[in-house]
């Protein structure tokens, strides 16, 4: 790693871990050190989209505390991360900043976590409580954990749990980029305008009949809200098997002043009155690690593809936020995915997990047409070598199509956009416990 690397890294390596026990150390429920090795060689092929050729490394530390007279706890991880090389023909890298450099982009030393966790009452009654830098995953907003260093955000988080009823509620103001050093950015709009916060508060909750039904409401200030529904029921079957059944439906939409009702160049068009929902069923059979299951979605009233912040990567609880989103105004998505855990034939620690979609219509375009097959291979080391894993992710992404004659759409490159992604994507990661 360079010697900046190195001395950010020794940095919060050592104050980090100084704040958290000063005083009697908490007893660790988890401690782990982490080292990863990601490379990736992407293109658009014909079509539109990155190029990427980068082979990058990584160190990670996290701390996970038990709950100091069962009340107060710690959270605490610390990264850092460097290029080992990148392609002359590279033209992107995602998980560094290239900072105008594709083939010299900086490394990234920075804590990933830093969060102080409080819990009252018992079994059947608690209250939940934290403050402070953490990777959070909600159905409407989830901080990016697909690169070598994820992404994180700062703020306030309680909960309450009763028998089978849990409610939550999130205040977050500040964001970490996975690609990026520093403690958090202020969240602003796409022309620099400030978002005071990002306000959350979800239920879930077992109904009659094993009905489980989970909720969710969400604002980033005068900018984006959103909201998500989903029902689910399980049923088992002979065999050791059920099969899980899923209905979702969701909304977002412009929530104030700060909306660009202007457009984002190249990403969002413009529009006075963004209203884009979706609904989805999906039917999924399970047994002993093995799962094949269908999906539909349909997404309606505009293109289901805006962020909550400039520098968010967007969150999408559907089967149609796949490697990109099938999301533009109209697109009917439907999706066939399997998974196959080859422990049952004898080669313990292998999985391959997959899937094929497609989708053939959008509002306002033509010859109109997006598909994409993803495989991921992995394989976790047994005996000696347990907690050294190898995977490798294949996709094939490609969207077709024109704008329609008298159609007011454009051919946008953001999440649900007309982009072609071939990509081949190894992971190195071996994981020690202390």
């Amino acid at each position: 790693m360079s010697r900046k690397t190195l001395t950010g890294s020794a940095l919060v390596f050592a104050v980090l871990p100084a704040m958290a026990f000063a005083g009697s150390p908490p007893n660790p429920e988890k401690a782990q050190l982490t080292y990863r090795q990601y490379y990736w060689n992407e293109d658009p092929g014909s079509g539109v989209g990155p190029t990427r050729d980068e082979w990058v490394h990584a160190l990670q530390f996290d701390f996970n505390s038990r709950f100091y007279r069962d009340v107060i706890g710690i959270d605490l991880g610390v990264g850092a991360a460097d290029a080992l090389a990148v392609g002359n023909d590279a033209n992107s890298i995602t998980n560094l900043s290239a900072d105008g450099d594709i083939q010299n982009p900086d490394s990234i030393a920075k804590a990933t976590t830093a969060y102080l966790k409080l819990r009252f009452g018992g079994e059947h009654h608690r209250f939940r409580a934290g403050w402070g830098k953490k990777r959070r995953d909600y159905h409407l907003y989830a901080d990016n954990n697909t690169r070598i260093l994820p992404a994180g955000s700062i703020g306030f988080d309680v909960g309450y749990d009763y028998k089978d009823l849990s409610l939550y509620a999130s205040r977050l103001d500040r964001f970490s980029p996975r690609n990026e050093s520093g403690w958090g950015d202020e969240l602003q709009t796409f022309d620099g305008q400030s978002i005071d916060s990002v306000d959350l508060a979800g239920l879930a909750s077992t109904l009659p009949a094993n009905l489980k039904l989970e909720a969710e409401y969400l604002t980033a200030r005068d900018y984006m809200d959103a909201t998500f529904l989903n029902l689910s029921r399980e049923f088992a079957i002979t065999g050791n098997s059920f099969i899980a059944v899923a209905l979702a439906h969701g909304n977002q939409r412009d929530g104030g002043d700060l909306f660009e009702e202007q457009g984002v160049p190249g990403f969002y068009p413009a529009e006075d009155d963004h209203d884009a929902s979706f609904n989805e069923i999906s039917v999924t059979w399970h047994r002993k690690g093995h799962y094949a299951g269908v999906a539909f979605t349909n997404v309606y009233g505009s293109h289901y593809d805006r962020v909550l912040f400039a520098g968010d990567y967007g969150t999408w609880d559907s089967e149609a936020d796949n490697f990109y989103r099938f999301g533009l105004e109209g697109e009917a998505m439907a999706k066939l995915s399997v998974g196959v855990d080859l422990a049952e034939w004898g080669v313990k620690g292998l999985r391959w997990d997959g899937y094929y979609a497609h989708s053939d219509e959008a509002d306002g375009y033509t010859g109109f047409s997006r598909r994409e097959f993803l495989s991921f291979l992995k394989y976790r080391f047994p005996g000696q070598l347990r907690g050294l894993s190898l995977a490798w992710l294949h996709v094939n992404f490609e969207t077709r199509g024109q704008v329609g004659p008298d159609s007011n759409k454009e051919l946008t490159f953001g999440p649900a956009g007309f982009i072609t992604h071939d990509a081949d994507r190894i992971y190195l990661t071996y994981t020690y416990e202390l």
